[in-house]
């Protein structure tokens, strides 16, 4: 499946299913909750009291560090499947969960969920294939993250560079003092040569366009920082 919707895809499928399995309600003691917006659905660090799969409505999820600073990790719609990871693995909730508009869940309590995983050999595969992608997707986030904040790093150091009277920057230097591979390293330097911002001459940065650097600086500065 291709990475552009695994997420979506995986959440669409878990929805089908609940759908096509209303057999199951009786079976599982499953039942349907609604709530109005901003009610606080899952609490960090309570105990799992259910398992929420979201029918309908929009909800955010926020994890609060020590120090009291709130985190958003997103705003998920239908499908979106809540508690599970607490529940699978006997644990404290990691974030607060909170409906943003009116949501309508199917609730499942945690040992319930449990049985359902060993005894619905379909819901299982879909559940854990969910949890894959959400791993995946933070995992690809954090890369993107990453490779922008080099990218942020290495115009700052070009930048500061350009000043020198005489400008010879060689890529080794570069790669040493971003502490980066010569490969990532080339395939940055080449979007900054597409805009013409830097002249590169087989090793050495021969040219900086000053202007053109902090422009894409600055825009940088008000998406990563």
């Amino acid at each position: 499946m291709q990475e552009y919707n695994m997420l979506t895809e995986y959440r669409a499928a878990i929805t089908r299913y609940m759908q096509a399995h209303l057999q199951l309600m009786e079976k599982y003691e499953i039942s349907t909750e609604k709530y109005k917006p901003l009610y606080q659905l899952l609490k960090q660090d309570a105990a799992p009291h259910g398992v929420f799969i979201l029918q309908s409505g929009l909800v955010k999820v926020v994890r609060t560090t020590s120090l009291g600073q709130a985190y958003s990790l997103g705003i998920f719609d239908r499908g979106e499947v809540l508690g599970d990871v607490e529940a699978i693995m006997n644990m404290h909730h990691f974030g607060t969960v909170e409906t943003v508009s009116s949501c309508t869940f199917w609730k499942i309590k945690p040992e319930q969920f449990l049985n359902m995983l060993s005894q619905e050999p379909e819901f299982n595969l879909l559940i854990h294939q969910n949890v894959i992608s959400k791993l995946l997707n933070t995992s690809q986030m954090a890369a993107i993250q990453s490779t922008n904040k080099l990218f942020y790093s290495l115009m700052v150091v070009l930048r500061e560079f350009s000043k020198l009277n005489e400008l010879r920057i060689s890529k080794a230097l570069l790669a040493e003092a971003l502490g980066t591979s010569t490969r990532n390293l080339n395939r940055l330097l080449a979007q900054l040569e597409e805009e013409h911002i830097i002249r590169i001459q087989q090793t050495i940065i021969k040219e900086i366009n000053l202007q053109l650097l902090q422009q894409k600086i600055h825009a940088y500065e008000n998406t990563i920082q």
